[in-house]
Order: structure tokens, then sequence, then C-alpha cells
């Protein structure tokens, strides 16, 4: 019998802790390290029913795909009615993969509190979440983050750069913040599970599977304390990508409910230029800035300006006029000098970007023209994103030996074989 079994919620203080146990191959699935959650409120007097939500949200993608089955003594009805509805997204995004799996629950409990109209969000400081917040200013929502997510649960140092950007825009705008602290990915092996489903999700667990759910789980506890209605969460892709493999979709997201909050897919309209049009214009209507978090490679919790996230985001804002470094990006200076280097060296995966990138440099050029980064930034009007491959490289580069010969080697096959297959 392949059973994730809860036996009892550990609620003490700010904590929950999950005791489970795990039967049968699927066993091979967890590192058996604790499931803890700190919040930054008590938590002693939300229903066993709510407060094991985080836990189901995190196995459940575990539960389908290995066809298991998941015993609780009791779930928040709402939450275990709207399990249907979000899992659809799920089969519909990956019809590669069986989605199966059982649910035994001793008791079904109904959970109610008032019609506040209090709202919340995750908050991360990126690109996504910024655009949620001036989308919804004026309902003043609880900025929330996950410590444990993108930011180590024990990496205290690149979580007080995080928490500071949220600390400070908290303040600014005279909002409550939330702060989580979790070991949600550490308790299951994202890097196994992922391996074993690579062929059928064509993606990685978390980036697939967990990421929106098991954020959103954690939600419950907070939303019942507090008396949230909705919880946004801000949208990655837009209409624009077509269909994406990603956790979080508007056919997975909308479909999440807990007690009597909805959970709702925000900014999905969007493409990512217009998101960054959209902050640039409000900045210049309020005459302050944003200083985004939006790095994939530092852990550090600051943007290093080196990695492709980073690039993207800088040549984004170069593209609306502005200048990174009043977005957060402090060492744009140096890391725009390679960026060219890199793209090249890198083709990067996110090519669609790239082309609405330079479709608004195209359009923008005047004020591109202006900003002092023109010189670094100009090769993109004459850039081919289709092909990236061909991407003319700075002669400088083989002057000063970025180059070994290797490389130019390789970078000029590359154009040849391009070349003759156009014949």
């Amino acid at each position: 019998m392949k059973e994730i079994r809860l036996n009892a919620i550990c609620k003490k203080g700010r904590e929950i802790q999950f005791d489970y146990e795990v039967h049968g191959e699927i066993a091979r699935y967890f590192t058996g390290k604790p499931f803890v959650i700190e919040y930054p409120d008590c938590v002693e007097t939300v229903p066993d029913s709510v407060a094991c939500v985080p836990f189901v949200c995190n196995v459940l993608p575990i539960i389908w795909l290995t066809d298991s089955v998941l015993v609780l003594p009791e779930l928040d009805k709402t939450f275990y009615e709207s399990i249907p509805e979000f899992k659809k997204g799920y089969v519909e995004m990956f019809p590669e993969a069986d989605f199966k799996g059982t649910i035994v629950v001793d008791q079904m409990v109904e959970n109610h509190y008032s019609n506040t109209g209090k709202a919340a969000m995750f908050y991360s400081g990126g690109l996504d979440s910024v655009q949620t917040l001036i989308s919804h200013l004026e309902e003043r929502p609880v900025l929330l983050a996950v410590w444990g997510s993108d930011i180590q649960y024990e990496n205290e140092k690149g979580w007080k750069l995080v928490h500071k950007v949220i600390t400070d825009t908290a303040h600014r705008f005279q909002l409550q913040e939330g702060i989580i602290h979790s070991t949600f990915r550490e308790f299951d092996n994202e890097t196994l599970l992922g391996k074993s489903y690579a062929e059928q999700l064509k993606d990685n667990w978390w980036h697939g599977l967990k990421h929106s759910i098991g954020l959103l789980g954690h939600v419950a506890p907070y939303a019942w304390i507090h008396q949230i209605n909705i919880m946004y969460f801000a949208a990655t892709n837009c209409p624009a990508d077509g269909k994406v493999r990603c956790a979080s979709d508007p056919s997975i997201d909308n479909y999440v409910k807990f007690t009597d909050c909805n959970v709702v897919h925000d900014g999905f309209a969007y493409s990512r230029q217009d998101k960054v049009h959209n902050l640039v214009e409000f900045c210049k209507k309020k005459n302050e800035y944003f200083s985004l978090h939006v790095c994939w490679q530092s852990q550090s919790g600051s943007n290093c300006c080196y990695c492709e996230k980073c690039y993207r985001t800088m040549s984004e804002l170069l593209a609306e006029g502005e200048n990174p470094e009043n977005f957060g990006f402090h060492n744009a200076k140096t890391g725009l000098k390679d960026m060219r280097y890199f793209l090249i060296t890198n083709p990067p995966a996110y090519k669609n970007f790239w082309i609405d990138i330079k479709e608004r440099a195209v359009e923008n050029r005047k004020k591109v023209c202006k900003t002092q980064y023109y010189k670094e930034f100009k090769w993109i009007f004459n850039a081919d994103f289709e092909h990236p491959e061909t991407l003319r490289l700075p002669l400088s580069y083989i002057i000063r030996g970025r180059l070994g010969k290797l490389e130019v080697y390789q970078w000029l096959h590359k154009i040849k074989t391009k070349l003759t297959k156009g014949k």
C-alpha cells in the first residue's frame, strides 16, 4: 500500500509541525526532515481542519502521480471540494501524466468567518508581484512571503535582503506584512520526484507541479487568523505565451479555495514587457521607484546582474528608456558590458521575451538612445532572436581575449550551419 497518513498536527505558539508517516515505495520521495511552518501570529486557535491544508497541498501532487492514498483525520470542507476543480487544470496541462490517487478524510469540517473584504498577496519584490501590488494598492493587501521558497530555509543572510525589500515596500505604502518560515522544500525530494516523472511532466517538479499549490496552502492558517477573503497570486505567464506547463495558471489557481478565502490568479492579461511598462508609468506618476528582486542565480538576496533573468529585466527597463540601477540593479554598469557575450554563448531559452524587448526598444528608440547604457544596448536593434546563434559578436571580445579559439570556431560553425540550412 502506497500511503501518506497525517497522524497529528502539533500547534505550539506560532509554529505548526506535521506528524505524518509514509508507507510503501513512495517513502523514497521523502527526505525524513520535518515539515515545520512558523507564522507571524499564534496559531493555536486555528482549527486542525484548516491547519492541515499546507500539508495536504504539498503532498497532493505526490499522491496524484504515484496513485497513492492520503489519510487525514479532518479537512476543511471548502478546500476539499475545490480539489477536483483545480486538479482539472493539472490534468489538462499534463496530458501525458495520470493524475490518480485517493483522499480519505475521517471528518469534513465547515469553517467560516466574516466577509471582511480583506486581501493578501505574495510579495517577493519581483516584477510579477509588483504588478499585482500596483494594480490592487487601493485594497491595501497584506504582503505575504514564504522564507524557504526561493531563499533557502537556513539562509539568514540572503533572507534579510529579501525581507528588507518587503519591509521597505510595506512601510512605504503603510501595508501590513506577514512572513511565513517553512521547510516545505526540504521535507520531500523534489530532485528525485522530478527525475522520476520527467517524461510525463516535461518540466521539473517545483515549477511544473508544486510551487503554486505548495505556496498557497501556507495561506490557509494565516487567512483564518486575519479573516482574509481574497488571496492574489501574481501571474508569470500571459495568453501570448500559449499553453505553458506551469503549476501557477488560471486553470489551477483560480479554483483553489479554503474557508472563506478565494484565490485569484492576477495579471494574466499582461505580458512581461507590459508589466515593466506599467511599473515605469506608475513610478513616474508617483515619483518613486521600486527595488526589484528578480535574480534566480544569487542566494544573497540581491540581483547579481550577470544571469539571464537579470539581463532580461535590465533590458526590459532599458527598452522603456529607464536606468536599471533605479530599480535595484546596482551592478548594472559592469553586468551590461557582458550581456551580449552571455546571450551569444548562452542562447536564451525565453526567446519570446527577448523578441518583445527588441520590439519595445524599437518603438522607444528615442528614449533608449538617451539612456546612459545605450552603448551597451544599441546592438539589440539589429538582433535576430528567432535565430540567437547569429547574434553578432563584438570584435572587442576576441581582441581582449574573452574568447578562446575553440569558442570562436564553435560560434562561426553555428552561423555557417544556419546559413547553409537557409539556402
